[in-house]
C-alpha cells in the first residue's frame, strides 16, 4: 500500500494525520517486522474507528473502506479536480497524470487484507467491507451525501480500469463540484483567526413547513417569494 500511495501525483496531497498515509505507514511498519504485531493492530484499530466515526457522519454503508476511498477522491481539490468543476473531461496532458492516480486508486479499492488479518488474527478489514449501518433517524443531509458516496462506490467496484473510473470521478466533478462544497448543501459561517470560514452542516432534521406553528403569515409570505 505505500508504495501504491507513494505514486499519487495530482492526488499526493491526503492532508495532515490522513486515514489512508496512517494505514499505509502501518503496513510498511508491518511488513518491515519494526513493531510487535500488538502494537500494529492497535494502530490499525485506531484508523477502523476513524473509518467508522467517518461512516457514522456521513452515513456510509455496504463497503465503508471504499466509500472512504470515494471520499478522498471527491474530497480532495487539486488543480486537476477543481478544473474539472461543473465542466467535466478536458482534453489536456493533465489527464495522463490523473488517469496514473485513478489506477492507484482502483488498486486500493481491490487490495487484499486477507493476508495481514490472517497473520495478526484480525477482522477488521473484512467487516468493514460487508457494513450493515444501524439504521438510525435520517438526517437530510447525511443521507444526501452517503448517497452520493456508495452510487460512486458501485460505479468504481464495477470499473474496467482507470479510464472508466476517469469518466466517473470527472462526472461527478461535472455534477455536483469538489471538495466541500461539491460533497455538503448547507453549511455555517463562522470566524477562525480572524478570517472568514465556510463550515458544513452535516446534521439537520428535515423539516416541512407544517412543523412550523403559529408561522401562517410568514409561511404564506415564503411560499409566494419561491
Amino acid at each position: 500500500m505505500y508504495k501504491e500511495i507513494s505514486g499519487l501525483i495530482l492526488y499526493n496531497d491526503l492532508g495532515d494525520n490522513c486515514i489512508l498515509s496512517n494505514l499505509a505507514d502501518i503496513i510498511e511498519d508491518y511488513n518491515s517486522k519494526s513493531y510487535t504485531n500488538e502494537k500494529i493492530v492497535a494502530r490499525i484499530y485506531r484508523e477502523i474507528k476513524r473509518i467508522l466515526d467517518l461512516a457514522t457522519n456521513y452515513g456510509f454503508d455496504k463497503n465503508i473502506w471504499h466509500n472512504y476511498l470515494v471520499f478522498l477522491l471527491i474530497t480532495n481539490e487539486n488543480s486537476f479536480s477543481i478544473t474539472c468543476e461543473k465542466v467535466g473531461e478536458s482534453d489536456g496532458t493533465v489527464n495522463h497524470f490523473a488517469k496514473n492516480d485513478f489506477k492507484i486508486f482502483k488498486n486500493l479499492f481491490d487490495y487484499d487484507f486477507s493476508h495481514i488479518e490472517q497473520d495478526l488474527g484480525i477482522d477488521c478489514f473484512t467487516t468493514i467491507s460487508n457494513y450493515k449501518a444501524i439504521v438510525k433517524k435520517e438526517r437530510m443531509y447525511n443521507k444526501n451525501v452517503g448517497e452520493k458516496v456508495q452510487y460512486i462506490s458501485s460505479c468504481i467496484e464495477n470499473a474496467k480500469d482507470e479510464e472508466e473510473v476517469f469518466c466517473i470521478i470527472t462526472g461527478f466533478y461535472k455534477d455536483f463540484g469538489v471538495g466541500m462544497f461539491g460533497l455538503n448543501k448547507a453549511f455555517r459561517v463562522g470566524h477562525t483567526n480572524g478570517k472568514l470560514e465556510f463550515y458544513p452542516i452535516r446534521n439537520m432534521d428535515e423539516i416541512i413547513l407544517d412543523d412550523l406553528v403559529e408561522y401562517k403569515f410568514q409561511k404564506e409570505e415564503l411560499v409566494e417569494n419561491t
